[in-house]
């Protein structure tokens, strides 16, 4: 396979900077919680009852960074934590109904953010995307937490045969 030119080197990585403003904008006007708080109360919602760990990992933070987060999200009532009945040391984190309510309209605001995006490619060539992105996004993984790390934002629910999960070690 030869090397990309460099043009497309530049123009996907404007494009990769491009969605990331987008949807971080999006969400931004409706969740002013501030840093990695969306996409926690997104990520979490992953995986109810998830660890405080687990949270530090998806989002890259230094464990007080994460206790940050989660309590930011407590006092709005957004995740409810317990101890885990195994192991004191470890807290799992949940949605509330708010917080599942308020993750519901931030992934809406991500999809309507790409889609308005997508919305001005063809058809024909959306599907070339897809595959394009299919076959980056199958490739760049080594660790399971890398995968759920690019995907704390995405709609797992609406993501059939996702990728990452496909090429997960």
């Amino acid at each position: 396979m030869d090397d990309p030119s460099d043009r497309l080197i530049n123009t996907f990585g404007a494009l990769s900077q491009a969605v990331s403003d987008r949807v971080r904008m999006a969400i931004a006007e409706a969740f002013n919680a501030g840093g990695e708080t969306a996409a926690a109360l997104i990520a979490i919602g992953h995986e109810p009852g998830m660890s405080i760990g687990q949270i530090r990992q998806i989002l890259r933070l230094s464990h007080a960074g994460a206790v940050r987060v989660v309590e930011r999200l407590g006092d709005q009532g957004l995740v409810e934590k317990s101890q885990s009945s195994s192991d004191r040391r470890v807290v799992h984190v949940t949605l509330t109904l708010q917080g599942q309510a308020q993750r519901a309209e931030l992934l809406g605001l991500r999809k309507a953010a790409v889609a308005a995006l997508l919305g001005k490619v063809s058809a024909e060539d959306r599907v070339a995307l897809e595959r394009a992105a299919d076959a980056i996004l199958s490739s760049v993984f080594c660790d399971p937490q890398g995968g759920w790390a690019t995907c704390r934002l995405c709609d797992h629910a609406r993501c059939d045969d996702c990728p990452v999960d496909r090429h997960r070690p």
